[in-house]
Formats: structure tokens, C-alpha cells, sequence
């Protein structure tokens, strides 16, 4: 994916660059790019950095002329300005690396006002190397005219503890997520750091857009960078996110606010929707089995978290029997839900509420159980890229039988809301062009009665 286009950077635009996680790299890779579209491109920093590999770097100490910066601008089409050579080195793959100082902000802007070049990358602050991290007071240093600044954070924190190894300033870090030293670094605590206002998002010049950029998106990261990536999109003040990995920046993908209140994969004018089915009254099981613990968390939120870690645009729960029990579960998490007030009389009205509070805007629905723990984001990916490919309905097949999750696109809206019962959308089975996609052994379980539960503690065990 060309980053550019992603990040809808255009000829003038001036970019800063905060956080951690590849702020060079990411800057080098919009170089490239810039050259190929044979723009000029201006790099610069206001506080060090290593230089780039095979890049034209001009010093300011040695008393260049603007004439003469300009002529270089324009022969080599990208240049890296710094103002000296610092007494500081760095152990890089490359060797030992002196480093180079960078610029005021406002000079900065003045170089920027002289040169004019099609592109602007500014880092404006540092990191240590490490993935993730918190301003210092003085930090960071954003030039005024900057246009948009480009927020960042490496995958590779999650799970991490919040000390100094893994995170830069862990203890400022700590006070704005407001936990302890020490404490995992989740999506949440990173979503909650990267939008305050003196996390990510501060110093942003009036008028300039934000968005973030979270590295390290290999595709075994992707859905724990999805489900930070609606999280930041939800709290507002991003208008949009982009998962790379810098390695392999054709995987990127691209999240974002369609301007209505929506979140959106790419470039869809209508979303694919996720939905978890959590209205029913779990009669086999003799209690409301999506409350019963499974390692410490709410059988439902295993599902919600594949739902979220999946490619599709937004998560909708359906509540219903003792909904008022089950809403503090979904509290913090980025899912919307809805209430089935008719789920005594069967799943397919669950179905049909779903339905009514989206068809105007879904090109898709796709349907999983509450209770299933084990299903796994990539198994709803593959649902949807066959949908993608042209199929009306699809269905997961494992354990011997066919079922949800099963997706349905928008031309089988009106057979769904003619069911009735607990037929589900089974019902619908030859009337649609269909396809299908195999799970894994024991992926569809569903946690019908004791014995499922067990068996579900036992895979956790095992997976632990």
C-alpha cells in the first residue's frame, strides 16, 4: 500500500512525526515513495537523530546558502538538513553512527518557507529506540506550520510491562493511563496514552490533522493493533489509524471515521458488521452463561475480542435476557449494542434486530455466538474476504456440522426478517449464492452446557 495515499499526504503538506516505534523508518519509507512521484522532499528534525542510509545530508554549520540548498533540493529530490554533528553514537545494524542535531521549530518553519519542497517530515521527538512511550515536559518539539501530525506506537508493547526496556519514561506513561508502575501495557492503556492530550496528541498545532500509525503490524499483531486502532477512533481526536508493518508496508491497512459517526476499513462507503448474539436465557446451563469466569474475564468478552480483532468495520452486541447484568462487561470496549426486547421467542429475532438497526448502512452482517470462546479472528477474516469474492452467504463448517459465524450480505436482508423462532439463518440455506469456511478442530464450540464449559477451561489451560 502506498503510505501516502493511505495517510492522504499531498504536494505542500508539512509532517511531524512523535512517539515511538519507527519514526525514522516511517519517515524514510514516505521518502521513497515521495520520490517516486517525483516530488522534492525535506527532512529534518528538532531534536537528534541517526542519518538516513545513502540519503544526501547537508549540515548547517558548514554555512550552506538557500541558493545553494535549493540547486540540491531539486538535482538529489530529497534532502536530510541538520545543524551539526553531535558528540553521541549509536550501535546500529548498519555500524556505529554519529549523531546529528536537529532544529529549532521555527527555524524549521523557516527552512520550509525557503525551500518549499513537496513534502515536509519533521521527528519532533525522541524515543530511545523503544516502542512506546510519554513526552517529557519539554517534548514534543512541533514546528507551527505543520499540517499534520503523525501520532506512533510499536505493536510489539503489548504485553509488555510499563518499565523502561520496553517503554520510554514508564512512569509518565504509568500517570497518564493512571495505573501502576510495572502493569501490562494492553490496548487500552495504549489507546488511552496515544489521545491525551499530554500523551500523543500533545503539542498539535491549531488546524493541523492528527492521526496515528501503529508499527510493527505483522499480520499475527494485526488484531491486537485493530482493536487498539478502534479504540483511538472511538475516543475521537484521530481521523484516522494505519496499521504497518515497515518491513512489508503493502499489508497496511487503513481505519478510520467516515465523518458520520462510523468506523471504516479502507476505503468502504458501507461497513461489514460484526455482531455478537448475547440475548438468550442459557437454559441448559441453568444460569446466564456469559457471565461465568473463563481465565479471569467474562465468557462473552472472548468473542467480543475476536470480533474486534477481525477485519470487519464495527462490533454490535445484541442484548437481551438479564441485559442489564451483561452491560458492564461491555463497558470499555469499543462495541456498540442493541436491545432485543422479543429474545423469549428465539434467536432469529435477535437476528431481525441487528438487521433493522443496520441494513441501511451494511453491506454485510456477520453473526457469532456470544458463547463461543474459541473462535479466532482470522477464522471471521476468511468469512469475509469470501464474501468479498463474491458470495451472498457464508458459512463456518467444522465439529460436523455448518453454522455461525456465518456472514450474510445485504440481498438476504429481507429472508432474515422472515424468520421466526429459533430457525437462525440456516433457513436461508440454497436460495443465495453461497460459500463456506472450515475451522479448526474444537474453534466453534459454543458453551451450551456444563460439560462445554469445562471443556472450554481445559483449552484455556492448555492454551496458557
Amino acid at each position: 500500500m502506498d503510505l501516502l495515499s493511505a495517510l492522504e499526504i499531498g504536494p505542500g503538506e508539512r509532517v511531524a512525526l512523535v512517539g515511538g516505534g519507527g519514526k525514522t523508518g516511517l519517515a524514510y519509507q514516505l521518502i521513497i515513495e515521495a520520490r517516486r512521484r517525483g516530488w522534492t522532499s525535506l527532512f529534518t528534525t528538532t531534536t537528534r537523530v541517526l542519518p538516513f542510509p545513502e540519503e544526501t545530508f547537508v549540515l548547517l554549520e558548514e554555512g550552506p546558502s538557500p541558493t545553494t540548498l535549493h540547486k540540491c533540493l531539486e538535482e538529489k529530490r530529497s534532502l536530510f538538513l541538520a545543524s551539526r554533528r553531535l558528540p553521541e553514537w549509536d550501535e546500529t545494524p548498519a555500524g556505529r553512527q554519529q549523531k546529528l542535531g536537529g532544529l529549532p521549530p521555527d527555524e524549521v518553519d523557516r527552512w520550509a518557507e525557503e525551500l518549499r519542497p513537496d513534502l515536509l517530515l519533521v521527528e519532533a521527538d525522541g524515543s530511545r529506540h523503544r516502542p512506546f512511550k510519554a513526552p517529557a515536559p519539554y517534548e514534543p518539539q512541533i514546528p507551527a506550520g505543520t499540517t499534520l501530525v503523525l501520532v506512533l506506537a510499536g505493536l510489539s508493547a503489548l504485553g509488555r510491562p510499563l518499565e523502561s526496556p520496553w517503554v520510554h519514561r514508564p512512569e509518565r506513561v504509568a500517570e497518564l493511563a493512571g495505573v501502576p508502575l510495572g502493569t501490562a501495557v494492553d490496548e487500552a492503556l495504549m489507546a488511552t496514552v496515544l489521545v491525551h492530550p499530554d500523551g500523543g496528541r500533545k503539542g498539535v498545532p491549531p488546524g493541523a490533522r492528527t492521526a496515528a500509525v501503529l508499527t510493527q503490524a505483522a499480520p499475527e499483531r494485526l488484531p491486537e493493533g485493530r482493536r487498539v486502532a478502534r479504540r483511538l477512533l472511538q475516543a475521537g481526536g484521530m481521523e484516522r489509524v494505519l496499521l504497518v508493518d515497515l518491513e512489508d508496508s503493502d499489508q497496511a491497512e487503513v481505519w478510520r471515521d467516515d465523518g458520520a459517526g462510523n468506523v471504516r476499513r479502507g476505503t468502504r462507503t458501507r461497513g461489514i458488521y460484526a455482531v455478537c448474539l448475547a440475548a438468550g436465557e442459557s437454559r441448559r446451563m441453568g444460569q446466564n452463561k456469559l457471565l461465568l469466569p473463563l481465565a479471569g474475564r467474562p465468557l462473552l468478552a472472548y468473542a467480543v475480542d475476536a470480533a474486534l480483532g477481525s477485519c470487519s468495520d464495527e462490533v454490535w452486541v445484541v442484548l437481551g435476557a438479564e441485559a442489564e447484568a451483561l452491560l458492564p462487561i461491555l463497558q470499555g470496549y469499543p462495541v456498540r449494542s442493541l436491545i432485543n426486547e422479543r429474545w423469549a421467542e428465539g434467536q432469529s429475532t435477535s437476528i431481525q434486530t441487528a438487521v433493522r438497526a443496520l441494513a441501511e448502512r451494511a453491506e454485510a452482517i456477520l453473526f457469532l455466538a456470544g458463547d463461543m470462546p474459541r473462535v479466532r479472528p482470522a477464522h471471521l477474516d476468511r468469512l469475509i474476504e469470501r464474501f468479498e469474492a463474491g458470495a451472498a452467504v457464508v458459512w463456518s463448517v467444522g465439529d460436523g456440522r455448518r453454522g455461525i459465524p456465518a456472514l450474510f450480505g445485504r440481498e438476504t436482508f429481507p429472508a432474515l426478517l422472515q424468520l421466526a423462532g429459533d430457525s437462525g439463518g440456516r433457513m436461508l440455506a440454497g436460495n443465495f449464492q453461497e460459500a463456506a469456511v472450515g475451522a479448526s478442530a474444537g474453534e466453534l464450540l459454543d458453551v451450551d452446557t456444563p460439560e462445554d464449559y469445562l471443556e472450554a477451561k481445559r483449552w484455556l489451560e492448555v492454551r496458557a
